[in-house]
């Protein structure tokens, strides 16, 4: 059984994506290239998983966890050069 459905989990995503960015922009300076990668990585790898078993929704909010730190990342490249 599934604790959140798919329209949940991307509302949910959403607001992770929104909370991680706002700490990486605020907090955080910079996050370095290989740290980026693998928080990418692992998010994309535990979203994978939990789809496997049945867990979209809380997929979504790993994915979103991953596109957080993809938008930081540009941000910081966007506003450094």
């Amino acid at each position: 059984m599934a604790f959140l459905d798919p329209g949940t989990g991307a509302l949910v995503a959403v607001t992770v994506f929104l909370l991680v960015l706002g700490v990486l922009v605020v907090f955080v300076e910079a996050v370095r290239s290989r740290t980026a990668l693998t928080l990418v990585l692992l998010s994309i790898v535990a979203a994978t998983l939990l789809a496997f078993f049945g867990e979209v929704g809380f997929g979504l909010v790993a994915l979103g966890f991953g596109a957080a730190v993809i938008a930081d990342h540009a941000f910081d490249w966007l506003t450094t050069r």
